[in-house]
């Protein structure tokens, strides 16, 4: 289907190091590896069912002067504190702790690389 989300790329400088620490942070394996344009591309499998009712989802949020625009791509977690304990284990850095979010909490973290992700967690139902 045409105009929906299709790819996430996280773009670094060691591609080693960088799928190391998705491995061991999320479990996420590397699947096949390729050329493409010259260029190394990594594809990787995050593993489990996508949460549907987010798959075609997006936003355009306005962000306060002074803070830089960008990208930021969330990671559906079971516990945020948990996750970001192993960011920070794996060489990462928490830049937040949980906050709440919609019907939920996030967190924001930086990869080896400096990249920016978001954790999102769901509030416990009852």
């Amino acid at each position: 289907m045409a105009n929906t989300f299709d790819w996430i790329e996280i773009r670094t400088n060691n591609m080693e190091a960088t799928m190391a620490f998705y491995e061991s942070v999320f479990g996420w394996k590397t699947t096949r590896k390729e050329t493409v344009g010259g260029l190394d591309v990594w594809i990787f499998d995050t593993g489990g069912e996508p949460r549907i009712e987010n798959l075609r989802r997006g936003g355009i949020w306005l962000r306060p002067q002074g803070e830089a625009p960008g990208v930021v791509v969330y990671i559906h977690v079971d516990n945020i504190e948990a996750t970001l304990q192993r960011v920070v284990e794996f060489g990462g850095k928490a830049t937040s702790s949980r906050i709440p979010l919609g019907g939920g909490d996030a967190a924001f973290f930086t990869d080896p690389d400096g990249i920016l992700l978001g954790l999102y967690e769901d509030k416990p139902v009852g």
